[in-house]
């Protein structure tokens, strides 16, 4: 029983002396683990700025939670140091991070405001693309100098606007229809896709011209050094178990070698033995948080990751894999996609947008395809599967802001998949109608 005359919250937290560091992507870190390679690689490339030559384009590929943007926001201040105490000119706009960008013009519109004064800011809409390059262009040849443009995430920018964007930018110097004459204009893209300039159309990939630095991810003891530094900030002295960071680092680097992880199960576990009003953080707190963590990560997809119409093809995956026969063809994804759009409301795209979809949800690492040849009747379909739990799938889902778009049956189905697996049962061939009416759609 409560009682509501009492105050439940606690003045005071006798586990966490600091929760930002924990919080990778907003706390800048005074020391960078394990990537002096990957730091000399990228001073190497930007030293042309530094003694005179026009800047490099640099591409920095790797997984999540492995260092690219801490490297990359590090390196920038060290270069804008240099550039001040050498008189030289440079501007650097970023990171930027493209992951909600749909377009060439709401990125290209966003780049001209971080030049422009709050009260001179360029509306959302009202020019054409052609527009707002020229604008940027304008805003580029103003500051002069070297201009170095930071776009974090730049493998969520779609494939067509990513090409224009990319072809257009580079080629503003040598471009007699700009105006740009005097200012040097350098680009770093940092990218989750190891082949996002793969899929890039050649005529980008002259123009880039771009040096490439890869980031691979951590082993456990690496991830082990790290994460004792940024627990020796975010905890109270002496609340930590010994084996709580050994614990975290080693799923860590079992799962993806992923910081980002790691620093979610220290925090778990510490908010674990917060609610308990444990003393410390022990290891039974840090494997409860392993336990959890799948469907947090899920979560995080779901809510910041994806875009919608990413998020529903996701969903649609799951859901054609955890349905009798088990295989989810691309037409079966679309079909359930339409269902799970049109039920909650939002807008469906065209079959061919799919397979989009399903491209970019494979570079994430989040779906994978196997190719099969339809032998007589000629033909190959592709058919997914997600790399993740189904079952933390939906029940992240659930939590997200798509829970509209999940089947009020799904669990009953799911329950059916997990017993189906146990015991290998195969359902029998059922047609995609008679599949579509095993949902039930609010």
């Amino acid at each position: 029983m409560v009682d509501v005359n009492e105050n439940p919250f606690d003045g005071t937290d006798a586990i966490f002396e600091r929760k930002q560091p924990l919080k990778k992507d907003t706390f800048t870190p005074d020391t960078i683990f394990h990537r002096d390679e990957e730091i000399e690689f990228y001073i190497n490339a930007l030293q042309d700025v530094i003694v005179g030559h026009d800047p490099n384009n640099v591409f920095v590929y790797g997984p999540t939670g492995v260092g690219k943007t801490a490297v990359t926001k590090w390196v920038r201040d060290k270069l804008e140091e240099k550039a001040e105490a050498e008189d030289i000119p440079l501007t650097v706009i970023g990171p930027i991070n493209c992951r909600n960008y749909r377009s060439a013009y709401a990125l290209v519109n966003t780049l001209v405001n971080e030049f422009r004064d709050p009260e001179n800011q360029l509306p959302e809409s009202g020019y054409s693309t052609d527009s707002v390059f020229e604008f940027l262009y304008e805003e580029i040849e103003a500051v002069g100098g070297n201009v170095l443009i930071i776009l974090d995430e730049i493998d969520n920018i779609p494939a067509d606007a990513r090409n224009d964007f990319l072809y257009e930018l580079p080629r503003a110097e040598a471009n007699e229809n700009t105006p740009i004459t005097d200012a040097k204009v350098g680009l770093i893209g940092i990218s989750n896709d190891l082949k996002f300039v793969d899929v890039l159309e050649p005529k980008v990939k002259s123009t880039l011209g771009e040096r490439e630095i890869k980031f691979g991810p951590y082993d456990a003891t690496e991830l082990r050094d790290i994460l004792g530094y940024y627990a020796d900030i975010a905890f109270r002295e002496d609340v930590l178990g010994e084996d709580v960071v050994p614990l975290a680092a080693a799923f860590s680097a079992q799962e993806r070698g992923d910081v980002r992880q790691g620093l979610r199960i220290l925090e778990k576990a510490g908010e674990y033995a917060r609610m308990e009003g444990a003393e410390g953080v022990t290891e039974a707190h840090t494997r409860r948080a392993t336990d959890t963590i799948e469907t947090d990560e899920l979560l995080d997809y779901f809510e910041h990751d994806l875009s919608s119409q990413q998020a529903l093809t996701y969903l649609a995956t799951t859901l054609a894999l955890i349905e009798p026969k088990h295989e989810a063809s691309t037409k079966r994804i679309y079909n359930l996609y339409s269902s799970i759009a049109e039920s909650s409301g939002r807008r469906v795209k065209s079959e061919r947008k799919i397979y989009e979809f399903l491209d970019q949800l494979s570079m994430q690492g989040l779906v994978r395809s196997a190719e099969r040849n339809l032998g007589r009747k000629g033909g190959r379909k592709y058919i997914y599967e997600v790399t993740d739990d189904p079952t933390d799938i939906i029940n992240a889902a659930l939590q997200s802001s798509y829970s509209d778009a999940v089947p009020s049956n799904v669990n009953g189905i799911l329950e059916h998949y997990l017993e189906d697996e146990a015991t290998e049962f195969e359902a029998p061939d059922t047609t995609d109608d008679e599949q579509q009416n095993l949902w039930q759609f609010t």
